[in-house]
């Protein structure tokens, strides 16, 4: 038996779509749209399915991402964007619930 979170709890919004990628952080960047964060910024959600000028965001519940340097601390975990399409850890940025990393995919699993 296996362990997911894969969409528990999700609440997801159509936005329009700016530039924002599947399964990337996005940040809200005019009203009813979305883009991709740049370095340290709040993360609004995660893109979970784009088609066309509209993005389907995820902005509760838990996701999936790639991160960078660092691996996220279990726990509650301050996590902004990279600018890259991915997560990091960052003091001062907002804590989520990370409840699992994968050092070998480099992915975190948290509630937003």
């Amino acid at each position: 038996m296996s362990i997911s979170y894969n969409s528990i709890g999700q609440v997801c919004i159509t936005c329009y779509n700016n530039g924002a990628q599947v399964n990337q952080p996005c940040k809200m960047n005019a009203n009813n749209g979305v883009s991709a964060c740049q370095d340290t910024d709040a993360i609004a959600g995660v893109v979970v399915a784009a088609r066309g000028n509209l993005a389907t965001v995820a902005v509760k519940g838990f996701v999936t991402v790639s991160y960078s340097g660092d691996a996220p601390a279990l726990g509650f975990s301050p996590i902004a964007a990279t600018g890259m399409g991915k997560v990091k850890q960052l003091e001062g940025a907002h804590e989520y619930l990370v409840v699992s990393v994968d050092t070998a995919k480099k992915t975190v699993t948290f509630c937003l």
